[in-house]
């Protein structure tokens, strides 16, 4: 064993040397760093983890128009009646009009526009006619705790292509713009389907 010079004596040896306060410091600042930065995607992920929801369920509703009204008869003038979550009625008309307008909400005409023969959102829901949009309440989120039931803009279109034979129906829903919820208003783009019944 060699003798300890005065130097190494004084300071000890190496094995025993501390981590100083600035190091400390800098580890500190760069966990709170990152941990803020995964917060903020965790936020952002839960945010579009709802609004996907809520796209799906707009799919849902428009898919359920679709299939009640595609259920009956291209001649059939029946109505429909459906009640939501919220035990509100609505009533679906299936009477089909004339192309290339047909009969509900209107659709978008212009050929240059991206949305195209989809149902045309700038309409006042006030202004469709009646039996043709409804302001439908879904049924995932009524009753959760800390959650207010979301509704649904949901207008159709039918129209007449054959009579007798054929008709296109054009459904549309998006949550609605009162949403307060994590996500409800995110860029709400309307989802469209188009399904042509027949006998």
């Amino acid at each position: 064993m060699r003798p300890l010079n005065t130097l190494e004596a004084r300071r000890g040896p190496r094995a025993q040397r501390g981590t100083t306060l600035v190091e400390l410091m800098i580890a500190l600042l760069i966990l709170s760093v990152g941990l803020g930065a995964l917060t903020t995607l965790l936020a952002t992920v839960v945010a579009s983890d709802n609004k996907n929801s809520k796209d799906t369920s707009a799919s849902l509703v428009a898919q359920m128009v679709i299939e009640l009204i595609t259920a009956q008869h291209p001649n059939s003038s029946a109505a429909i009646t459906v009640t939501d979550c919220a035990g509100n009625t609505f009533t679906i008309s299936t009477t089909g009009g004339a192309s290339p307008n047909g009969a509900g909400a209107n659709l978008v005409t212009s050929s240059s526009t991206m949305g195209y023969g989809g149902i045309d959102q700038t309409q006042s829901f006030s202004a469709i006619t009646s039996g043709y949009s409804m302001k439908y309440t879904d049924c995932s989120t009524v009753g959760s705790v800390g959650t207010a039931p979301t509704k649904y803009d949901v207008r159709w279109n039918v129209m007449t292509i054959d009579a007798n034979q054929t008709r296109l129906i054009t459904a549309s829903a998006r949550v609605s713009s009162g949403s307060t919820q994590l996500g409800g208003q995110l860029l709400a783009f309307p989802v469209t389907l188009r399904a042509v019944g027949g006998p």
